[in-house]
């Protein structure tokens, strides 16, 4: 573990602390933040993984398993996904949060950019959708981030070779797309977690298959 522990699980644990007390998670995340004097990356940490205990089991409780998927329909969360398995692609640390769900801290939504990475995760998930095969699915991208219309039209290209159906768009607001699209949400973005009925934490999936060592679990820190 590349953080100095002692200092980042007293802010965890006050993180927790506020955020239960009902302080607003930016302004709590920045206070903690100036008195344990954490880095940009330990704060990405307090600012993506924690969560109060009720807010945390509201989470779990839309949680949902691979074999829930099959026959049913899926959206998919496009660069939230990708990101997230990129970022294990390339040995960074992610978290297992505690609401459960996998995240990075990467922060470089954006400033996407397609590579060999980017294929090598679509592989992953293709792999996933071809074990546990939706009905159908959705791929959702932000239209503003750059490689959203190379991604989408790869990604079609990809349901077809691999016999899935589906398809992929690229959308304005992509949070509002994919609920609206219905079925069940990939995502490990709280605020879509908020509003959707039930959430397959794909890339985490994923990432636990493949890339267990990279997981720090932050659950375990009380």
């Amino acid at each position: 573990m590349f953080y100095r522990m002692n200092g980042l699980r007293a802010a965890i644990i006050d993180m927790r602390y506020l955020l239960s007390r009902g302080y607003n998670r930016k302004s709590a995340a920045n206070y903690i933040t100036s008195r344990y004097s954490l880095t940009r990356r330990e704060r990405a940490i307090l600012y993506r993984a924690v969560y109060p205990p009720n807010q945390a089991y509201k989470h779990m409780e839309k949680m949902v398993q691979p074999c829930c998927i099959i026959r049913k329909k899926l959206s998919i969360d496009g660069f939230n996904t990708l990101i997230t398995l990129e970022s294990a692609l390339k040995g960074k640390m992610v978290i297992e949060c505690d609401d459960g769900f996998i995240r990075d801290v990467s922060a470089v939504f954006g400033r996407f950019k397609f590579s060999d990475i980017t294929l090598k995760a679509l592989n992953l998930i293709f792999n996933f959708l071809e074990k546990y095969p939706p009905a159908e699915t959705i791929f959702f991208f932000d239209s503003q981030v750059s490689f959203s219309g190379e991604l989408a039209s790869k990604i079609r290209k990809l349901l077809s070779q691999r016999k899935l159906k589906g398809t992929a768009k690229t959308v304005k607001k992509n949070d509002k797309a994919v609920l609206l699209q219905g079925g069940i949400v990939a995502s490990s973005d709280s605020i879509i977690i908020e509003k959707a009925n039930a959430v397959l934490d794909l890339a985490g999936h994923i990432i636990k298959k493949h890339f267990q060592s990279l997981i720090f679990n932050i659950k375990s820190i009380k």
